[in-house]
């Protein structure tokens, strides 16, 4: 793991939990870090590394004159790592900023009370996306799956994904299959996002589930999924309105747009 993949996987894990707020300064410099991003389009593609140039950040990381000094701030020390990180890790803290930008919409519930992770209970009063698609052996895309759809909806989201599975405990997997299967069969919209590296049987078996059972469902595979003709074609026969996508973020938008009217924020400046 590299040293910006393991730094934005802790702070975006303790955004999506509330256990971290960027501080005034650092969040108001943190939006326009965000829009200077944006309007490179950057924030759009997984691949394009430099949108967050290092000039950017530097300019992000002054010495704040009424706060804590900038040395202090959590997202200081990700984004110092940015220039070096892979592209993957690199589109992670790129949505962590978008979502922290975003997190400014008058009366909407804040994030850590739309965000709900395996396997804790939920009540969900707005209209729910599970996120579906593959956990073993794969790098945890299901982090920039939330921050997205939290930032572009406000769906209430559910990651099947845990910060940390006790394998140790024989227990932990029957609950694991129950919490995801209740989940499931709950959700308002499932996106599947399938990405490179493993198979992933246990989603290719509920992609099909919930494809025969008519399900709203977004699906998108990295180009290099090793199986991703196999999704296209069964897909082109069961259900052939529906789109494989070959990006996270495209994948994100379709299943935002499954969403009711009402789960669609109305934008405001940032």
């Amino acid at each position: 793991m590299t040293d910006l993949q393991h730094l934005a996987d802790a702070l975006a894990t303790d955004y999506l939990h509330g256990r971290w707020q960027p501080e005034p300064t650092e969040e108001h410099r943190t939006r326009i870090l965000s829009a200077g991003a944006s309007a490179d389009g950057g924030l759009d593609r997984l691949g394009d590394g430099g949108v967050i140039t290092a000039a950017a950040i530097t300019q992000m990381l002054r010495p704040a004159l009424t706060e804590r000094d900038a040395e202090q701030w959590r997202i200081a020390e990700v984004l110092r790592a940015y220039p070096d990180g892979d592209p993957l890790a690199q589109a992670l803290t790129r949505d962590l900023v978008h979502a922290i930008a975003a997190d400014h919409h008058p009366g909407l519930t804040p994030y850590a009370d739309r965000y709900t992770e395996a396997p804790a209970p939920y009540t969900a009063t707005a209209p729910t996306v599970f996120i579906a698609g593959g956990i073993t052996g794969v790098r945890n895309w299901q982090l920039s799956a939330a921050l997205q759809l939290l930032a572009t909806s406000t769906a209430h989201i559910l990651n099947p994904r845990r910060s940390s599975f006790p394998g140790h405990e024989p227990a932990a997997a029957r609950e694991q299959i129950a919490w995801e299967h209740a989940a499931l069969a709950a959700s308002d919209v499932i996106l599947f996002w399938f990405p490179a590296g493993a198979v992933q049987p246990i989603a290719l078996y509920e992609l099909g589930a919930h494809t025969a059972q008519g399900a709203a469902i977004a699906v998108g595979t990295d180009p290099a999924y090793e199986r991703r003709l196999d999704v296209v074609e069964q897909l082109r026969h069961a259900r052939p309105e529906l789109e494989v996508h070959d990006c996270l973020p495209a994948t994100v938008r379709a299943a935002t747009a499954l969403l009711p009217a009402t789960a669609h924020p109305t934008p405001t400046g940032r």
